[in-house]
């Protein structure tokens, strides 16, 4: 870049959006146009020299460097696969250069990352192409300042159309050519190609092979885009190349080198609308945001701590072990320096020996007795001093090995240490008097209450059979869901990592954001704390359902079994693969049931939220818990929380839940269409894709009221299944 560009680039202006949509929407290579339509730009990082640096403490930038090693890894390892022997697949073509160190991944660390809140978005006008509307004449600039130097003689240019009597008029040339490697570029005559003679990357045919001009007029008279055309200017010779434009990525070009000849089709362009979905994806995750007390579980979810992870998933889900042997637990206090906590445990074990040797048998229970409370002490402490010994089945262990088969946003480990901390931060806090941080809808506060005692009661009365009716265990609003969301990089043409193309499978490149005047790259961060609606099913219900559904998978369990239905179905889990690649139609499993339920559920909620309360489905979102049976329903927004969500509670309150219970809200506007090809489309229980954590994927009506089996099932292929609340409300003592 030269210095001039670069003085254009420094001092870029900057738009004024809310932080959500400059963290996603209008994320640095992102195509948009102002209010109006006219004139398209590309958004730039703010590259001014003060930074707007995101408040988010060091241990919530550590939960964002753990998920972007687990994402980039991820992305890496699902694009590379789609090389073959006779078709190699270089590193650079699946992740951004600045996370490789030659054929594996290297992630950047926090000194080479700028965690920025988005306030300022710079951008630029692009495509610089524009083709007069008359006589088709192209031209093409290079930069903003060049279009500002040539800009007078642009507006004089004589059009030379037959009835033209002014200059050419002019229109920004809306179609771009991208590529899955992440790279963009107008609309130009030449096309790039590998010169092997100086072993250079070059742009052949800006100039006509005919009569050696450099003016050319694009015919747009085609509706389809692809079949556009350049034809040469000059009125005597008119020359064209071919009846189609086309386009070579000159990254991929560069890559390929020598084979690029023979590998056309992977380094062809993409013709399309700047408008288009495909010219950019935001590559985003999020995270529940652990409360101060409860960073030690975070850690728990590094690699290098998987036994800790297996030992609070055998505590969690209560699967026993063995007694510590004395043994055990001194080496644990001594090597945790708590020698003192063993002095006590040593003294109380000779007071009982005393006393057995007096033959006192209640002083030796008295003393049993306070030696299990101290073990309990040890064990139960966060962190724990000793911990216990668990044996997990040997299922969870092969669960435990296949991690890297999952994304954190399904990661059931990862949302089951989630669920804990949200639990421990938000859903057993203590009620604080008027306003608690979770109020229970059956046992309301005495903000969400009504004033009137006996309405009061009469009320929370009836959300308890309502719940029973629903198969809710647990339901109310979290008053500030704390969620983290940070987009990292962006993709073009697919926002997975492998696109199919001319019946082959491409690596998709996922692209970082250009580095800021520090060098850093930046991670656009927005953390949240809006207003939210928590649900948890009665297990014993959902195992009924899953019992009537004839899931081939479904564990052994009942209520009263020492394990958790979460720990039996973490047995079972499947994983749904990278960016749901393992996500093919086959027997009716436990797992992919249950997330199908919690899902559909989750959606459901949100439509009926949508059209009570005045959210906006796109301005909500969902977070998944599938082994505690729960999720959450958040407003999904930077501006100021107006209390949608408990002004719908106080307004509605038990019409809201006997919405969830009427026929009207599992019907679908397609009919019977939808409901024999998966139960689940646009018209009734899908949700837009900024909204959905799943991509609107294991998705079914059918699975609370009943019907043709989701997509995923080929074991009840042509039958019916029950749906979770025809089961739950078969019988009339409901």
């Amino acid at each position: 870049m030269g210095t001039e560009d670069q003085e254009k680039t420094l001092s870029a202006p900057t738009m004024a959006r809310s932080r959500g949509q400059l963290g996603s929407a209008y994320a640095p290579g992102a195509f948009f146009t102002f209010e109006g339509g006219l004139g398209a730009c590309v958004s730039l990082p703010d590259f001014s020299i003060t930074v707007d640096d995101a408040p988010v403490s060091a241990v919530t930038k550590a939960q964002i460097i753990l998920r972007l090693q687990e994402v980039w890894q991820s992305w890496f390892t699902r694009s590379y696969a789609v090389g073959t022997g006779g078709r190699q697949i270089d590193p650079r073509q699946c992740l951004d250069e600045a996370l490789l160190r030659g054929p594996t991944v290297a992630p950047l660390g926090p000194d080479r990352l700028a965690f920025l809140s988005p306030l300022r978005m710079g951008y630029a006008p692009a495509p610089l192409t524009f083709v007069c509307n008359k006589c088709h004449l192209f031209r093409r600039f290079e930069s903003a300042h060049d279009l500002a130097r040539n800009i007078e003689r642009l507006r004089k240019t004589r059009c030379t159309a037959a009835d033209a009597k002014e200059p050419c008029q002019w229109r920004q040339l809306d179609v771009i050519f991208v590529h899955w490697s992440g790279e963009w570029m107008p609309a130009t005559p030449g096309r790039w190609e590998w010169d092997d003679r100086k072993n250079i990357l070059r742009l052949y045919g800006e100039e006509c092979s005919v009569c050696g001009k450099s003016d050319f007029r694009l015919n747009t008279g085609s509706p389809r885009i692809g079949q556009w055309h350049f034809y040469c200017a000059n009125p005597t010779c008119g020359h064209k190349g071919s009846n189609e434009w086309r386009q070579n990525d000159s990254f991929t070009t560069e890559v390929f080198r020598d084979n690029a000849g023979r590998r056309v089709s992977e380094r062809r362009m993409e013709p399309i609308s700047y408008r288009a979905s495909s010219a950019y994806y935001a590559q985003s995750e999020q995270f529940v945001l652990f409360p101060e007390s409860e960073q030690h579980l975070m850690a728990m979810l590094e690699p290098q701590n998987q036994s800790e992870l297996a030992a609070f998933i055998g505590k969690q889900f209560r699967f026993g072990g063995g007694e510590l042997t004395p043994e055990e637990m001194k080496a644990a206090l001594l090597a945790a320096g708590k020698g003192d906590e063993w002095e006590s445990y040593e003294s109380v074990s000779r007071m009982r020996e005393l006393a057995g040797g007096m033959g006192d048998a209640d002083g030796q229970a008295r003393m049993d007795k306070e030696l299990k409370k101290l073990v309990d002490r040890w064990t139960t402490s966060e962190p724990p001093l000793v911990r216990p010994r668990v044996d997990l089945p040997p299922a969870i262990t092969a669960q435990l090995a296949m991690r890297d088969e999952y994304t954190s946003r399904f990661d059931p480990f990862v949302l089951a240490v989630e669920h804990e901390a949200l639990n421990r931060g938000k859903l057993s806090a203590v009620p604080d008097g008027t306003r608690s941080k979770f109020v229970r809808f059956n046992h309301l506060d005495n903000d969400l209450a009504p004033k009137d005692a006996r309405k009061k009661t009469a009320q929370e009365t009836k959300t308890k059979h309502l719940m029973t009716r629903l198969g809710i265990a647990d339901l109310g609003l979290i008053r500030e869901f704390d969620l983290c969301r940070f987009t990292h990089g962006y993709t073009r043409v697919s926002a997975t990592p492998t696109l199919e193309k001319r019946n082959q499978f491409m690596p998709v490149r996922l692209r970082l954001f250009e580095p800021l005047r520090n060098g850093k790259r930046p991670i656009y961060v927005v953390t949240q704390a809006n207003e939210a609606l928590y649900m948890r099913l009665d297990p014993c219900e959902v195992y009924t359902w899953l019992r009537a559904v004839g899931v081939v998978d479904l564990p052994e369990w009942s209520e009263g079994a020492s394990v958790k239905l979460g720990g039996k179905i973490l047995e079972v889990a499947q994983p749904f693969g990278r960016f749901f690649s393992l996500l093919r139609e086959g027997e009716a499993g436990t797992y992919r049931y249950v997330y199908t339920l919690l899902h559909t559920f989750a959606h459901l909620l949100m439509k009926n939220v949508a059209e009570l309360s005045g959210l906006d489905l796109g301005s909500m979102g969902e977070y998944i818990f599938p082994l505690d049976l729960a999720f959450v329903v958040y407003r999904n927004g930077t501006t100021m929380d107006l209390g949608n969500l408990s002004s719908l509670w106080r307004n509605e309150h038990n019409q809201f839940l006997e919405r969830l219970l009427m026929a009207s809200s599992h019907r679908c506007n397609s009919g019977r269409l939808c409901d024999t090809a998966g139960g689940a489309c646009p018209d009734c229980i899908m949700i837009p894709e900024t909204s959905c954590i799943a991509q609107n994927q294991l998705l079914s009506r059918a699975v609370l009221k009943g019907g043709p089996p989701p997509r995923e099932d080929a074991t009840h292929k042509g039958k019916r299944i029950p749906g979770f609340l025809e089961v739950l409300n078969a019988s009339d003592a409901r």
